[in-house]
């Protein structure tokens, strides 16, 4: 399951692609609203479902539109990041993406593996959609990792990324 950290970092880089980095610290929090769920006891529940946060997010366009059309922008990230997260989840573990239209959790499990031998590499790729029923029962603990070595190392290369891409915008800036 992709950790708090990895959803955060996800969300920042993609956010950081569309708003100002400064903005995009903040933004990318909505890549975490999925997982409120767990003060609730149940982790995966509604919020992990696309169907209410298309009727949430239609809506406040909706008021949006009427009141101050240029938060659309923001509105439209907002809702990607919070997919983003949906998605990431559902590649790593049966997520209800559909309730209440299904009362199913879904994963979807991609695999590359392979084989290396005297006669030549043979690859096998396997790809599954698995789906089960959703598990709504409250847990009176939710144990999870916050922070992985992978993200440890997504850290690191975000961090790069965004002191290369200061360091170049500098660098341009003093040439013009």
């Amino acid at each position: 399951m992709p950790d708090i950290l990895t959803h955060y970092l996800v969300s920042y880089l993609v956010a950081s692609r569309v708003v100002r980095r400064r903005y995009a610290v903040f933004i990318a929090l909505a890549g975490l609203l999925p997982d409120l769920d767990v003060l609730t006891g149940i982790h995966r529940w509604v919020t992990h479902s696309l169907v209410p946060l298309f009727v949430i997010a239609s809506a406040v366009a909706l008021a949006l539109f009427y009141v101050h059309r240029s938060y659309l922008k923001y509105l439209a990230l907002i809702s990607l990041l919070y997919v983003l997260h949906i998605v990431l989840d559902f590649m790593a573990g049966p997520t209800p993406m559909l309730w209440p239209l299904s009362n199913q959790a879904y994963m979807l499990r991609i695999e590359l593996n392979g084989e290396v031998s005297a006669g030549g590499v043979s690859l096998m790729p396997q790809v599954a959609l698995i789906a089960e029923p959703a598990d709504f029962t409250p847990r009176p603990m939710i144990k999870g990792s916050l922070i992985s070595s992978m993200s440890v190392l997504m850290a690191v290369v975000v961090v790069v990324v965004t002191v290369v891409e200061v360091l170049k915008e500098r660098l341009s800036f003093g040439r013009q």
